[in-house]
């Protein structure tokens, strides 16, 4: 049995990967993941990966208020288009420069950690 680590979170597979770096890329974002949410969630394969700026103290601030403002846009969309947030997340390291920010139906994890072998998810 595997323990949790960030490279099986960096393996993760996703529909889509983003890297945001401004509040102005939020927008974009969430409509992607909106319009994804759609008719992925359905078929239990809605996943996305944020990479979110990490570095000095004013970088890691700017990135807690981007997942803050994603956060909060992205389930008013869902709720504005009437569609139920079944997401669970993971956020975690992803590099030397990048946080990661894992949103996915859950089933896409027990799917995933269980093929690996992973124990304490």
């Amino acid at each position: 049995m595997t323990k949790l680590t960030s490279s099986l979170y960096r393996n993760f597979p996703v529909h889509e990967t983003i890297d945001i770096r401004d509040l102005s890329d939020i927008p974009r974002a969430v409509v992607n993941m909106v319009e994804a949410y759609a008719y992925l969630n359905e078929q239990e394969k809605f996943s996305y990966r944020l990479l979110l700026p990490r570095g000095e103290k004013s970088i890691t601030i700017k990135a807690k208020k981007i997942g803050l403002t994603l956060q909060a846009e992205l389930l008013l969309a869902l709720k504005n288009n009437k569609l139920k947030a079944n997401l669970k997340e993971i956020r975690y390291i992803h590099d030397e420069n990048h946080y990661g920010w894992l949103l996915f139906n859950p089933t896409m994890q027990e799917r995933y950690f269980s093929n690996n072998n992973v124990v304490d998810y």
